[in-house]
């Protein structure tokens, strides 16, 4: 009887401890639920019309500091590829970083602020510039990104799974 009762104040101490742990991450770092490897379908939508690919996203914690490294990997099999990566630093409720277009070379800034389930950021640099917005809950995340004065296409947007 007495073992049993310790295994149960130990079994209820560490589910507490647990559920204090990832609510003071979330806190700490409201990015955190992000964690992860995402995989789903994307949509590209152009003046030509609209094609579909599969597209992996990864979120890994920044030990060093609040926030995420963002790696984007999404291709068609034929003629389109995109491999992308962001890394976020979160201070409050803004989220700053750098972006990089490995296919392409390009890359600049990310500026923008943490949203209840995410968050919604501008992509400025050089020779593109857009505004991605980030919404993840449970095991559904949604991914958007628009282009300003793109001739490649008008939108990207990416439903994904992690569980």
């Amino acid at each position: 009887m007495r073992q049993s009762l310790r295994v149960a104040t130990f079994v209820a101490v560490s589910a507490i401890s647990c559920f204090s742990a990832t609510e003071n991450q979330a806190a700490r770092d409201p990015l955190s639920a992000l964690a992860g490897r995402w995989v789903g379908l994307a949509t590209m939508t152009s003046d030509s019309g609209d094609s579909e690919f599969k597209c992996i996203v990864t979120y890994t914690r920044r030990s060093e500091e609040n926030g995420m490294r963002q790696t984007l990997r999404c291709e068609n099999g034929d003629s389109f590829k995109l491999q992308a990566a962001t890394d976020l630093s979160v201070e409050g409720d803004r989220v700053t970083g750098l972006w990089q277009d490995t296919i392409n070379e390009v890359g600049g800034t990310v500026d923008g602020k943490v949203t209840a389930d995410g968050f919604d950021v501008q992509l400025s640099g050089r020779f593109f510039a857009a505004r991605m917005a980030v919404a993840g809950q449970g095991c559904a995340q949604s991914v958007r990104v628009l282009p300003q004065k793109s001739d490649m296409f008008r939108e990207l947007a990416a439903t994904l799974k992690k569980c």
